[in-house]
């Protein structure tokens, strides 16, 4: 019996180091071997690490300077005189003949709706009184005036259009004094969505509209919701994302950021602007960045750093997903050294980031120990159990 037993254990002590070195290669952690060449075909399996250091972060905020300069320089530029389109409302003067104004020709403003259908716009300032005469253009371009008929405005300004009209006249009356203004503005718009306080519709008057000034007459953005560094801009089916703390803090004047027709201005919520922290930190948690920035070294502070016993101060790594789901970008960063803390204050992060700390290989062994021993413990003794009976 005692052979028996001694035999068992002998084999019982073989198995268990043999599951513990399987165990090792599935222990949990980033397991990177920087040894190993990159793997193109299966790059999540052993990606690219960069480390991160002085040159690369001064790169990083470059390049970001950079993308934030060509965007404000593609949208900063000069206001363009309106320009009358189907569906405006003109008012026509012709002094001294108040014969010219017909009567029963009138429009009441302010019923222009939201883009839901729910809501009626209130008129902004340069809107005119509710009820008063006035000429709708047609869908091709047109109005109708007495002695001229089918006359075209569209795509003409205001004066334009009044020295047009003037001579046009000039046949019909003596030396016409003429005066061309505008009831409604109904031809141009823009779209203002998200997370504003009254999203909606907002006409383009003869005032230029600029970004600043539609998220005003939305009523701002919804405090706490609304994320001011990422508001998109889609104009003719492109998708500007503007950081608007970051381009104010860099000089651009955000009031001639001018809007064109059709324009949306789409104001994101605030958690779609959060990086996780994961791993050997005091807190698990999601960190939502702060006007479009958060370092590195703020996201470990937000998750009460790290975790001193069980920590890899050497192993921290952030994962960075692109455009290829294989292909994701990989920084690492050796945080025991003072030198390293500097790099990871001026490490920005970008929405979705992943930052996760490792844990020591000895804190690994000792996982899988506490995971195993039990296991074979349990199947020892239900050995002897068995051999008992």
């Amino acid at each position: 019996m005692a052979n028996h037993i001694c035999r068992y254990k002998n084999r019982l002590v073989v198995s268990l180091a043999v599951l513990l070195l399987n165990a090792c290669a599935f222990a949990p952690g980033m397991k990177y071997d920087a040894k190993l060449p990159s793997d193109n075909g299966q790059p999540t399996i052993n990606p690219t690490v960069v480390e991160i250091t002085p040159s690369l972060v001064s790169q990083i905020q470059a390049e970001s300077a950079a993308s934030t300069t060509d965007t404000s320089e593609q949208l900063i530029g000069k206001p363009v005189p309106y320009r009358v389109g189907p569906g405006d409302v003109l008012s026509v003067i012709v002094w001294d003949h108040p014969e010219l104004v017909i009567p029963n020709l009138t429009y009441v403003s302010g019923d222009i709706q939201s883009s839901t259908g729910l809501q009626a716009l209130t008129p902004r300032p340069g809107l005119t009184s509710p009820t008063a005469p006035g000429f709708t253009v047609s869908d091709d371009g047109y109005i109708q005036f007495p002695y001229v008929g089918h006359f075209k405005v569209a795509g003409d300004s205001l004066i334009e259009i009044q020295s047009r009209l003037t001579g046009a006249l000039n046949g019909f009356i003596h030396r016409p004094q003429v005066t061309v203004g505008m009831v409604a503005y109904r031809s141009k718009r823009v779209f203002v969505e998200g997370q504003v306080a009254l999203p909606g519709v907002q006409p383009i008057t003869n005032v230029p509209m600029s970004i600043l000034e539609a998220i005003a007459g939305a009523n701002g953005i919804t405090p706490g919701v609304g994320d001011e560094s990422k508001v998109q801009l889609v104009r003719a089916g492109h998708v500007y994302n503007l950081n608007l703390p970051a381009l104010i803090s860099q000089g651009v004047d955000l009031s001639h950021l001018y809007l064109a027709d059709h324009d949306i201005v789409r104001v994101q919520p605030q958690v779609y602007n959060q990086v996780f922290v994961a791993g050997e930190v005091m807190k698990q948690t999601a960190v939502t960045l702060h006007d479009g920035r958060l370092s590195l070294n703020e996201a470990l502070s937000a998750a009460n750093g790290i975790n001193q016993n069980l920590a890899n101060a050497a192993a921290i790594y952030v994962v960075r997903a692109t455009s290829d789901p294989a292909k994701p970008e990989v920084f690492h960063l050796d945080s025991s050294s003072p030198v390293s803390l500097s790099l990871a204050e001026h490490f920005n992060l970008r929405p979705k980031d992943l930052v996760y700390v490792d844990s020591p290989g000895l804190v690994r062994w000792s996982r899988v120990i506490n995971l195993l021993i039990p296991s074979a413990q349990g199947l020892y003794f239900g050995r002897e159990a068995g051999a008992g009976l």
